[in-house]
């Protein structure tokens, strides 16, 4: 019987050692460290989604100026807060280096986006680093494990 016990508690033990591999997997994408610390991060925002990025331009205001990134986008997933899936999201972020000017830099590019905000508008919004960016395949298991049940699929 004592190696019955030995058995089943070092599998108990492992299974808790594969949820912990589990959530680093998930969260690494994101550099959370955890479900706890992407909560914590995600707790500041009222809206998680993910968009289509269907216009973007850039606005040169000169030398010595930060340079504004405009977006037009499109939102597909929804995983926390009340945008609904093709709802527009307009957002702008502010750069500190000067607008390229190749002629690549305007239009739709189709890429996937996550946007972290506190704002519902049809303005545009005001976006910093950390609260938008380049949305991977990769990034989905992450906030799906956070947000199990919304609209989506990215």
């Amino acid at each position: 019987m004592n190696k019955f016990l030995t058995i089943v508690i070092l599998g108990l033990i492992a299974l808790g050692g594969c949820s912990s591999h589990r959530e680093t997997a998930l969260f690494y994408p994101w550099c959370w460290e955890n479900a706890k610390h992407a909560r914590e991060y995600l707790g500041e925002y009222r809206h998680v989604l993910v968009a289509r990025v269907d216009e973007y331009n850039w606005e040169d205001l000169g030398p010595r100026q930060l340079t504004p990134h405009h977006y037009k986008a499109t939102v597909i997933a929804t995983y926390k807060g009340d945008w609904k899936v093709s709802e527009r999201i307009s957002f702008v972020h502010y750069v500190d280096s000067p607008a390229p000017t190749t002629p690549t830099t305007n239009g739709p590019s189709g890429d996937l986006v996550y946007v972290f905000t506190n704002e519902h508008t049809k303005n545009e919004i005001g976006l910093l680093t950390g609260e938008w960016g380049t949305f991977r395949e990769d990034k989905a298991p992450g906030l799906e494990f956070l947000f199990p049940v919304r609209s989506r699929k990215p």
